[in-house]
Parts: C-alpha cells; sequence; structure tokens
C-alpha cells in the first residue's frame, strides 16, 4: 500500500474492502479523482462544473487524511425547514457546506474522503437548494433507509480507511461530520461543537474550531455576541470510528429565520467552509 496525499486513488476503497473480506465495492467513480493534473490545473468533477478545477496551493496539509461526512442523505432528508415557500432539506445544505470544505482541504496537499456524495449537485451558489434522495456513500453503496445501518455503513467505511493508513504510518486523520439542527422556530442558535468523550485530540480540535468561530464572530458581528458550544457528547459516529480524531459539528437551526440566513446564502456557506478549514489547518 503505498499512500496518496492528494487524493484518495480509484479503486482504493475497494481495495481496502477486498483485504478486510468485509464487501465487494466498486469504486469506479472516485470521489476526487483528478481527471487533469497539468500545470497545478486539477480537475474534480465531485464539485460541479463552476468549481471543478483546484489548484494547489500548498502542501501545508501533506500527510493529513480527513473523512467528512455530511449528514443524513438518500432517503433520509435529515431536518427541514420553510423560507419563501421553498422547502430547505437539512441534507442539502450539510452537503454544500461539507463539499466546499473538501475542495479547500485538497486545496493544500490533504487527502480528504467525501463519505456521502452526489454525482449530479457538486457546490451550488442557489439560495434553495433541491431536495433529492440520489446520493450515495463512498464506493458508490446505496444509503440504508434504516438509521443504525446508515450509521454502521459510514463507521465500517472509515474504519477501513482508517486502519489501512495507519498501518501505512499514518496518524494524522481526523473525522468530521456536519449537520443542521432543528429546534423551535423561534429558538437562535449559533454554530456548536461535540467531541468524542475521553478523546484529548478531540477535544481539542472542537475547542480550536470554537475559538476560530468565535474570533471570525466577533470581526463579522459586530455587537452580536457569539454564544455556539464545545461538549463531549457519546453520538454513534463519535463513538464507533476508530480514527485518531472526530467532531460533530450542528450549523445552527434549520426552522429559525435568522439562522437560515447562515446556509441559504451562498457566500455564508462558503465562509462555515472557509472558518471551519481555518481551525483544520
Amino acid at each position: 500500500f503505498a499512500p496518496r496525499f492528494l487524493c484518495p486513488a480509484e479503486g482504493e476503497f475497494a481495495e481496502a474492502v477486498k483485504a478486510s473480506n468485509k464487501a465487494k465495492v466498486t469504486a469506479g467513480r472516485s470521489v476526487l479523482k483528478e481527471s487533469s493534473a497539468g500545470k497545478g490545473n486539477r480537475i474534480f468533477p465531485i464539485f460541479g462544473k463552476n468549481y471543478e478545477k483546484t489548484p494547489l496551493l500548498s502542501q501545508r496539509l501533506k500527510g493529513k487524511v480527513f473523512y467528512i461526512i455530511s449528514g443524513h442523505g438518500g432517503p433520509d432528508n435529515g431536518a427541514s425547514g420553510k423560507r419563501a415557500g421553498h422547502t430547505l432539506c437539512e441534507d442539502e445544505y450539510a452537503y454544500d457546506v461539507s463539499l466546499r470544505l473538501v475542495r479547500l482541504l485538497v486545496s493544500h496537499g490533504a487527502t480528504a474522503y467525501m463519505i456521502v456524495r452526489d454525482e449530479n449537485d457538486g457546490i451550488r451558489d442557489d439560495a434553495y437548494l433541491d431536495c433529492d434522495k440520489d446520493e450515495t456513500v463512498w464506493g458508490d453503496q446505496a444509503i440504508p433507509l434504516d438509521q443504525k445501518a446508515r450509521l454502521g455503513q459510514r463507521t465500517e467505511i472509515i474504519n477501513q480507511l482508517t486502519a489501512r493508513y495507519l498501518k501505512a504510518g499514518i496518524k494524522d486523520q481526523t473525522v468530521i461530520e456536519i449537520h443542521v439542527d432543528s429546534r423551535h422556530r423561534k429558538q437562535e442558535i449559533d454554530v456548536f461543537f461535540y467531541y468524542r468523550p475521553d478523546s484529548e485530540p478531540s477535544k481539542e480540535l472542537a475547542l480550536q474550531m470554537h475559538k476560530t468561530f468565535l474570533q471570525k464572530y466577533a470581526r463579522v458581528r459586530g455587537s452580536k455576541s457569539y454564544d455556539g458550544t464545545v461538549s463531549a457528547r457519546n453520538l454513534f459516529t463519535l463513538r464507533e470510528t476508530t480514527t485518531p480524531v472526530a467532531v460533530y459539528i450542528e450549523l445552527g437551526n434549520i426552522r429559525n429565520s435568522w439562522d437560515q440566513q447562515r446556509v441559504v446564502i451562498a457566500n455564508n456557506r462558503q465562509a462555515l467552509a472557509n472558518w471551519l478549514f481555518e481551525a483544520l489547518k
């Protein structure tokens, strides 16, 4: 096994699954396959036509592996909200922010796996993202309807890949899961973070993310304070993944009109990705 640092190689997941005798997966459509690498003009179709050209800006994250999970997907749209006659589906907005984050990571030399994927969405700059159910997970696997099976599928994929990289001596591996919460429509909440219980590295990363958001919001919000929180929580992904570091992020209340602006405005979705990237780098 020869690790690659710019993006996961086509067929890599299939090899990992075969090696563990778990299943047979065809990875004919690699999540981050480069179709052109000439003079830094790398093409990643998963990012969509407007963003697929993703130059390598630096190697500062070389040797680091990230597994980015956007919440829900496939048969489960997650939480939903209403705005201007449109339905806001959690999985679509979490996916867009996640995809923007992955693009930043690979721009700086990281290996980044987009665990949930939608081949025909890409990064979108629309305010209202169409809800669909055609997402799959890494390896072109269909997403189960049952929640426990769905979460188990994702953690198994990540744990298999984590084991391969650890065997190759790569310890710097991180899981990031991104969601949009659902509360009473009148309740405003800021971006908040959960970390793996009893994992000091996970706690440190969550605190760094919180610190980054605190600093950024101080510049853009003026007198309105940032009230995001950091806490340990025994969530399935945090508990069951074997990757050394794991953090779970909630972007806001999808039912609250103020919080909705954080995700329906494309520039805000990019800012969320930028700030998460700042913390990760």
